[in-house]
């Protein structure tokens, strides 16, 4: 096992419920959200209020979201063409860090060709008339339901494959406990043939970072649509999670040094983060532009821009800072100075010693803190970039 079972009864018995809590309020939080936005006129209060009032039975009857046939449809060609692209384009071949089985896996980095692809295709078919820009935005409730019941497939098979037939023993982790093995357990890296990885497929294509730029346009379209104009804001909007999405593609093989990448199993808490709730949640200042559309002040615009130009810059010196410590066996100067570096040794499951590179100054920081502080940048300007005054119609 990577991660040593717990033993203490009260230990056991709080990882469960908190796991338990997790799994079941995951999808509530989800739904409730998407139901403030699209009943609630974006506000989190009133549907607090009526959640409260009505009970939550007769809540999510009322308001909850339902799919289609017609978007199951589309989500599964959606999903096979990820497929095909992923296996298909070409890319240069990188080996991840090595895994607690002891093994280096092979990626192709097809990634920037995909998303180029991806952007390419959806933005000619909407401009040849084939399919309407707006149609995500039009259908987001149904797109999520979709999604949705495709996570909780990934997650069913997946959790059997794991007890029946694993890629690696070693690295796959089941305990004694339902909950905790369905939120984070099972396989680090199931896979389907040499190079189709499920993580990093579900994680950057299918359900993943790829997705957002097209969820961002659609909602434009349909602001433009609503209100025959785009506003600053939305334009904004998409400019900086495209910013971050490209970053991601062009620098793809650090995913793999990642939490993420490295240590998450792909149990619920990876497959349904990635598939459901940042698609959502994170694209939520495209969704509330799209009927809301405020305007900026020149200056609160500017300042947008320089905070999250700030963050991005920061967050990527830092990701690129561990990344050429470990290359470079720590022997690197960051900002004038050399960095300090811990050489750690761990073993696998195979018996075998190796040893890591952990990076733990910045300058006269630590990583964590500047990454921290990016991420509050970042943060804030995508806050500034939602609250202004209504545009003229």
């Amino acid at each position: 096992m990577y991660e040593p079972s717990t033993k203490g009864k009260g230990a056991v018995i709080l990882n469960e419920a908190v796991s338990f809590v997790l799994i079941t309020t995951s999808p509530l939080f989800c739904f409730f959200c998407y139901i403030a936005y699209w009943d609630f006129d974006s506000s989190l209060r009133d549907a607090a209020v009526d959640f409260v009032s009505h009970g939550p039975v007769a809540f999510v009857s009322n308001y909850a979201p339902r799919t289609s046939t017609s978007a199951l449809a589309g989500y599964i060609l959606w999903v096979v063409f990820q497929a095909l692209l992923y296996h298909f384009l070409p890319g240069p071949l990188h080996f991840g860090p090595r895994t607690c089985g002891g093994r280096r896996l092979p990626y192709k980095l097809n990634g920037l060709l995909a998303w180029i692809v991806t952007v390419g295709a959806a933005s000619f078919a909407s401009y040849s008339g084939y399919v309407d820009p707006a149609l995500i935005a039009k259908n987001w409730g149904e797109m999520v339901v979709a999604a949705t019941i495709y996570s909780a497939l990934l997650i069913f098979i997946f959790y059997i494959k794991a007890r029946m037939w694993p890629d690696n023993r070693g690295e796959t982790l089941l305990t004694e406990h339902f909950w905790y093995n369905l939120f984070n357990g099972g396989e680090l890296h199931p896979r389907t043939g040499r190079l189709f990885d499920w993580k990093h497929f579900n994680a950057s294509r299918s359900g993943g970072i790829l997705l957002w730029t097209l969820i961002d346009l659609s909602f434009a379209a349909w602001q433009f649509e609503l209100h025959k104009t785009v506003t600053s804001t939305m334009v904004a909007a998409i400019l900086f999670r495209a910013i971050v999405v490209v970053d991601y593609f062009w620098y793809e093989h650090w995913f793999f040094e990642t939490l993420d990448g490295s240590h998450e199993r792909f149990s619920f808490y990876n497959i349904y983060g990635f598939a459901v709730m940042m698609p959502l949640l994170w694209t939520l200042q495209t969704q509330y532009l799209a009927q809301h559309p405020v305007e900026l002040s020149t200056p609160i615009i500017t300042v947008a821009y320089i905070l999250f130009a700030l963050g991005f810059i920061l967050n990527h010196d830092v990701n690129g800072q561990r990344a050429l410590a470990r290359r470079m066996a720590g022997e690197v100067t960051i900002w004038g100075k050399p960095a300090r570096c811990i050489k750690a040794q761990y073993y696998t499951t195979d018996g075998k010693s190796h040893q890591t590179i952990l990076l733990c100054s910045v300058a006269e920081g630590t990583a964590r803190s500047v990454a921290g502080a990016a991420a509050v940048l970042r943060q804030a300007c995508q806050w500034l970039d939602g609250n202004g005054k209504p545009a003229a119609s």
